[in-house]
């Protein structure tokens, strides 16, 4: 869900109507998979991309039939139609993709959206559901918008059978943690749903706020990340150096680097080069449930960082070697700062997507999005 928190900014400062669009299924290959959004006025875009250049010409028409009606409308392009190659635009993306586009007037963020942006802005985990069609008496429309919040009360329907079925619906498809168009039925009526885990950005943690620390920074708050920095130099540490950081630290390992909120998608990368503060820290960090570890450093001093930590602590056990990402970064041939701040944030970016982060031209199969409507069986209650 990046770039859904600029969407909403954007929507809550609107001066004029505008037309959300939401790209919510798939068939095929696609650059971007079923979620992402952009905020389209009848001047031009606003913010968000929902392809790469395919479908911007297209839905920049269709503005002002949409706000002209006022109401929400499904919309479907054959990106992959040989006839585009020659009455078309030439988009050759190879997909059959639907777009939900909806009518939105200044003045108020839709409560779904808000909802969300606080979600990923306090990196909890919830569940969205957007209704794309219904059939028979269905207690729902289209863009109608649940959200599942498992520490809060969301947005849910009322009616208590309807409710149950979607809430579980929304539990398992939190599991799968990637996006899918579903059917819930119950009743003689039916939903036809996309289901978007709400998951939390990934979070890079940066020991060290010297020099080299800012190109990471940048890299980082670009891809949407949440960004901690923590030093024991307050002079280096400061909001003025990094005013991409959404926290800033200052303090001496251990003390520093506990209570901060770890997990399975925070990345944390050890870079003050200093010799005490890196072997501090890093002992620290290998004890957090961190999805990736990275110590910036060359071969030599690493290993001696690796064996006194383990002279003191014991053997390093298989799940922490393989967090552990010694020295850290993809081999790129960087040499200036922010190259070598590239080839750390790609490998962190792999590592946290699981993928290997090999080139593309050696991966076998579609490099892009590919259809989601299988990945999940229809949910059918006769409640």
């Amino acid at each position: 869900m990046k770039g859904l928190p600029e969407i909403a900014a954007a929507v809550g400062s609107l001066v004029g109507p505008a037309v959300l669009s939401t790209l919510v299924s798939v068939k095929g290959s696609s650059y971007r998979k079923p979620g992402a959004r952009m905020l389209v006025g009848p001047e031009g875009i606003q913010t968000g991309v929902l392809s790469a250049g395919c479908l911007e010409t297209d839905l920049q028409a269709r503005v002002a039939s949409v706000l002209a009606s006022g109401s929400p409308q499904l919309a479907v392009f054959d990106l992959g139609s040989e006839l585009d190659l020659v009455w078309g635009t030439g988009m050759g993306c190879q997909g059959r993709v639907e777009v939900l586009l909806e009518p939105l007037a200044p003045g108020a963020t839709p409560p779904w959206l808000s909802l969300c942006a606080t979600l990923l802005a306090a990196r909890r985990t919830g569940v969205l559901a957007t209704v794309l069609g219904t059939r028979g008496p269905a207690p729902a429309k289209l863009a109608d918008r649940f959200v599942l919040d498992p520490d809060g009360p969301g947005l849910l329907p009322p009616a208590a059978p309807f409710q149950v079925a979607l809430i579980t619906l929304l539990e398992d498809a939190l599991q799968t943690g990637t996006p899918v168009n579903t059917v819930l039925a119950q009743d003689g009526w039916e939903l036809n749903l996309l289901v978007e885990p709400i998951l939390p950005p990934f979070a890079l943690w940066l020991f060290g706020a010297g020099e080299h620390a800012r190109p990471l920074a940048r890299l980082a708050k670009e891809l949407g990340w949440f960004l901690g920095v923590v030093d024991h130099r307050s002079a280096l540490a400061t909001a003025e150096r990094f005013p991409e950081a959404d926290r800033i630290v200052v303090g001496h390992p251990p003390a520093c680097l506990e209570g901060l909120p770890f997990d399975a998608r925070s990345a944390a990368l050890v870079v003050s080069h200093v010799y005490d503060k890196d072997r501090q820290a890093l002992a620290t960090l290998l004890r957090q449930p961190l999805g990736y570890l990275g110590l910036q450093g060359n071969r030599t001093r690493s290993a001696r960082l690796l064996r006194e930590i383990e002279a003191a602590g014991g053997p390093l056990t298989e799940a922490q070697r393989q967090v552990l990402h010694v020295p850290a970064g993809l081999d790129l041939g960087s040499e200036s700062p922010e190259a070598i701040a590239l080839s750390m944030v790609a490998e962190v970016q792999a590592v946290l997507s699981g993928h290997p982060g090999g080139s593309l031209r050696d991966r076998a199969g579609r490099i892009h999005h590919v259809s989601s409507e299988q990945a999940m069986p229809s949910a059918a209650s006769s409640a």
